[in-house]
């Protein structure tokens, strides 16, 4: 599966927050759902997936219809059950908080295919960031929701004196952002590069509740079905995606994708050279790719073009560039005009 979707218990958790709160009844319901074309029986399904444009203008009709510019952190404060999806069960039910992190993290396709998400251990204190593989994948409520329920989740079926250290967000400040802080518990930073969570180490060792090792067992192999069945993709298109993206922060170096594949760098050698590939060669071609495509956009300046690719100078760029067509960039982009 090559499109971006979300798991459809994330659509049913929007329903039923505006079911709860007044905002629906069976005839809106039934009118917004034909509005996204939307069916009961795709909701019904629990394997169901739901195309992220679809979902993003669901959420932006559920803003309309509340008239609740704060519905995302509204939403993820209903932790209800019967609403959880699989990677949220599986958590609930591991051993330490730790290992259902560390599921979470690695499951999170399940929920959403457009966020990576990475956790990192940092002594005292432990970060799990939300990376979205494109702009257009970042939904202010979705987000919003997401680190809401995580929150809200780890203290009612872990323990609820679990605070965190920090929560940090990838869009400005709204207008409810004191609701922020009285939410979280903790300092809130705005307009940082990712989404993320920081909370104390110690924390990590502590047990779910009512956690249940048959159950965990059981839902991860069912995940891990699903997850082979939906996502198995190509090692070489999961580095390009994340080059891409890497790219203009000089960070496209084979340490940086390994860790946000969650892998050594010699592991990723291996997967890339039983596709036939190396890594060098790889971002070669993925520069050039993307040079040809946009340096026919005349609004951007070649020194911004080579900034987008990575490169220090502009003089390292042209010396690139020649070297894929045999001509300077200006040459090039005065051709094609």
């Amino acid at each position: 599966m090559n499109e971006t979707t979300v798991s459809v218990s994330s659509v049913r958790a929007v329903l039923h927050y505006l079911t709860d709160q007044k905002t629906l009844d069976e005839t809106t319901r039934a009118a917004l759902l034909k509005e996204l074309e939307i069916s009961e029986s795709l909701l019904d399904d629990q394997e169901a997936r739901l195309p992220i444009t679809k979902y993003h203008l669901l959420w932006e009709k559920a803003k309309a219809l509340s008239n609740d510019p704060a519905i995302g952190l509204h939403v993820g404060q209903q932790s209800i059950s019967e609403l959880m999806g699989l990677v949220g069960n599986i958590l609930v039910h591991s051993d330490s908080l730790e290992q259902g992190i560390e599921q979470y993290v690695r499951l999170f396709s399940l929920v959403n295919n457009g966020i990576e998400l990475t956790f990192d251990k940092q002594g005292r204190t432990s970060v799990i960031e939300f990376h979205h593989h494109k702009p257009e994948f970042y939904c202010i409520q979705d987000m919003e929701r997401t680190l809401a329920l995580a929150v809200q989740r780890t203290r009612q079926y872990v323990n609820d004196e679990i605070r965190m250290e920090k929560i940090g967000v990838a869009h400005p400040a709204p207008t409810y952002a004191d609701e922020y802080e009285k939410l979280f518990g903790c300092p809130v930073e705005f307009d940082k590069n990712v989404c993320s969570i920081t909370l104390a180490s110690r924390f990590l060792p502590f047990s779910p509740t009512q956690k249940n090792p048959y159950v965990r067992s059981a839902l991860q192999r069912y995940a891990e079905a699903i997850n082979t069945r939906l996502f198995k993709r190509k090692i070489g298109d999961k580095v390009k995606d994340i080059v891409l993206e890497m790219l203009p922060h000089g960070q496209a170096d084979i340490d940086h994708v390994a860790q946000r594949l969650h892998m050594s760098r010699q592991t990723l050698y291996r997967k890339l050279k039983k596709e036939s590939l190396v890594f060098q060669e790889l971002v070669e071609d993925i520069r050039q790719e993307k040079a040809l495509e946009i340096i026919k956009d005349k609004e951007l300046s070649l020194s911004e073009i080579a900034f987008v690719l990575g490169f220090s100078e502009l003089s390292a760029f042209s010396r690139a560039f020649k070297r894929w067509t045999g001509k300077s960039p200006k040459h090039y982009r005065n051709e094609k005009s």
